[in-house]
């Protein structure tokens, strides 16, 4: 059952979830790419290739909860075992 803000306005559990999935996923492809001073298009390549990407959507429930820092050593980890060179 939708949650009813007024009587105009209804939101979706699910779609919140999948907006705060998008988000997360997405803000920590930018830090990760700042922090490699690398292009956010290139580190998405990157993640896409070597199995981060999945990782970070298949891990978000333990993942958002961890501090951007684990969750950059996490993907630097998953990366390098699936061939990545950073």
């Amino acid at each position: 059952m939708p949650l009813s803000l007024n009587n105009d306005e209804k939101i979706n559990p699910s779609m919140e979830r999948r907006k705060d999935k998008v988000l997360y996923v997405n803000f920590i492809i930018r830090t990760f790419a700042y922090g490699f001073k690398r292009p956010v298009p290139e580190m998405v390549e990157y993640l896409d290739e070597y199995g981060g990407l999945q990782f970070l959507l298949d891990n978000y429930e333990y993942e958002h909860t961890q501090s951007e820092y684990h969750t950059h050593m996490a993907l630097l980890e998953v990366c390098r075992n699936n061939g990545g060179w950073l």
